[in-house]
């Protein structure tokens, strides 16, 4: 969640000194959403209650009872025939607005589920002229993104960001299935506390597939979990939104579980400003941005100045995430642990930031990635679908389900992890092989790209970052699948190393200008770093899919695609330079 934003001027002299050369930006498009805050902590992941959960309600289509046929003989076909019986709405959401009890379980029959009597509802009365008449209106320096995005027209001439009380007045403005657990908006509370706490939406079928949710782009959001504390969501297919297939929000208690988020505009899975949340086994592909966004996960530890964490808000494993711009994306993705994952054929298999304003937690500390694979991280979906014009054409009409991606955001081709301005990050014990550009890549952010501006924290990014036990160019079989480059690194921060990595080509290959020493005897010391290696980088940062100029923002080589890397690769100080954009 986030968006490009033009510097001030103010900021783009400031810039044009680092750089020593004439910063120039270009506009601002993406969604709107509310300010949001962290929950209070006090939550707990929640736990599946089963098929023979006591609370329940029935969800099937006209064609469930034949899919349920079809089912081999055994106890999940007879549950699903017992469930059938019980079967009183043919709308996801209908259930969800019969729920009375607290933990109730909507049990979803195999079948396909486009929720009809909500994706073709249009706003009315209230929530037709909420624009202009919202009595809890958004102020525009409230907003998490840009104001000036471009909107569909589905949307009316209404705003695509609205406060919670205008969620609750008006649910499907911008969800096709909305979970809204605070019955009382108008206070400071951002605690569930009605009767859809800990619903479970439960797809019943042998595997995700048996149950779809198709959006077809009718709504922004497919499914929105906003304040709605112990929510779990399992087992079904979601797709074809604008924005997120399933969107949780302020949020404390989630479990995302054997889902498949597919062929949507921008994300999979996003999780926003929220904590004690499960992302597993999820199988995400075909995004714009990225499968999975753990973005502004709860700041547990802003505190901390080691990667020593009290505990994870999030975590996210036994994952697959594919055929994405981005495998898994987060600004200010702070205390997330990412393990037993895959990351591969993207653009760029993993990046975290601290880009973009309005997120609360900036900047980004104390993420996780250990013992995933990430692998093979070379899509170049701009050359694929935005130079072709696949992707000027109406949403619909983009061939999403066929496999066109279309990148929100900009990004480095070819690179197994990016840490973009992130502080006390962990990336160990990982399998980084055949990403064409960079194994790894670490740059600094200037604090004004997030609208600080205080000068005490113009170099507040890349610091105590720490890369260690990798394997680098080998494949968990031991085939040798180069790098690029292994390392890649601007030279800013104190306290970053590198070290007891195994590279396809005996000791990994880097750009370091000064070696940053040992991880306990302190790490690197040099503040700042190099600016001419960041030149490239401040123009690629101001990538716009929709704009012809900066859809390939001058002097930005990220969306070229690199060659394939060879066992004689460049090393020293400027080693992958050009490869990075200048």
């Amino acid at each position: 969640m986030r968006t490009t934003r033009s510097f001030l001027a103010m900021f783009a002299l400031l810039l044009a000194a680092i750089v020593g050369s004439t910063l120039v930006v270009s506009p601002a498009s993406a969604h709107e959403e509310r300010e949001a805050g962290f929950p209070d902590g006090k939550g707990t992941v929640p736990k599946y209650l089963g098929l023979s959960n006591s609370r329940y309600k029935v969800v099937c289509t006209s064609s469930s009872k034949k899919l349920i046929a079809k089912m081999p003989k055994g106890s999940l076909r007879t549950r699903n025939q017992q469930l059938l019986k019980s079967c009183r709405h043919r709308s996801i959401q209908d259930a969800v607005n019969a729920i009375t009890k607290t933990k109730t379980s909507v049990y979803i029959l195999p079948g396909t589920y486009t929720e009809s009597k909500y994706a073709n509802s249009k706003p009315t009365g209230y929530c037709g002229s909420i624009k202009t008449a919202s009595k809890d209106p958004i102020d525009t320096g409230q907003y998490i993104g840009s104001l000036t995005g471009e909107q569909s027209p589905e949307y009316g001439d209404g705003p695509v960001a609205l406060s919670y009380p205008d969620q609750v007045r008006c649910p499907h403005n911008l969800n096709l299935i909305a979970l809204l657990g605070d019955k009382t908006p108008q206070d400071s509370s951002i605690q569930c506390n009605n009767a859809l706490c800990g619903t479970q939406l439960i797809g019943t079928g042998r595997r995700p597939s048996d149950v779809l949710i198709d959006n077809k782009f009718s709504k922004l959001n497919a499914i929105r979990a906003d304040r709605v504390g112990g929510v779990y969501l399992r087992n079904f297919t979601v797709q074809q939104a604008e924005f997120n297939a399933i969107y949780v929000l302020e949020t404390d208690g989630f479990t995302i579980d054997k889902i498949v988020a597919r062929a949507n505009d921008e994300y999979g899975i996003l999780a926003f400003a929220s904590d004690h949340g499960l992302i597993k086994d999820v199988d995400a592909y075909y995004n714009g941005d990225s499968g999975i966004y753990p973005g502004s996960a709860s700041d547990l530890n802003a505190d901390s100045t080691t990667t020593e964490v009290k505990r994870y808000a999030v975590e996210i494993r036994d994952s697959r995430s594919h055929d994405n711009t981005l495998g898994y994306s987060g600004t200010a993705g702070n205390s997330v642990y990412a393990h037993g994952n895959k990351f591969y054929d993207n653009a760029t298999g993993i990046a975290t930031d601290s880009l973009f304003p309005g997120h609360p937690g900036l900047p980004q500390d104390h993420a996780r990635w250990s013992r995933n694979e990430i692998f093979s991280n070379n899509e170049n979906y701009s050359t694929k679908y935005v130079d072709t014009g696949i992707c000027a054409k109406p949403m619909k009409e983009r061939g999403y389900m066929n496999g066109t991606v279309c990148p929100v955001v900009p990004t480095p081709v070819g690179t197994g992890v990016l840490i973009a301005g992130g502080n006390f990050n962990m990336t160990d014990n990982n399998h980084i092989y055949d990403n064409w550009r960079f194994g790894t890549m670490q740059i600094w952010v200037p604090a004004p790209l997030r609208d600080e501006y205080d000068p005490e924290k113009l170099f507040d990014t890349s610091h105590g970052n720490q890369v260690f036990g990798n394997k680098l160019g080998i494949t968990p079989s031991g085939k040798i699948a180069h790098n690029g480059l292994d390392h890649w690194w601007d030279d800013q921060g104190v306290g970053n190393c590198w070290e007891k990595n195994t590279s396809s080509r005996g000791t990994p290959t880097n750009n370091f200008v000064i070696d940053p020493g040992p991880c306990a005897g302190g790490g690197s010391k040099l503040v700042p770093g190099l600016a001419v290696k960041d030149a490239g980088f401040l123009t690629c940062s101001q990538y716009d899919r929709s704009d012809p100029v900066w859809k390939h923002p001058p002097q930005c080589q990220w969306f070229d695609s690199p060659s394939k890397p060879t066992s004689t690769a460049e090393n020293g100080p400027f080693a992958g330079l050009f490869r990075l954009g200048s």
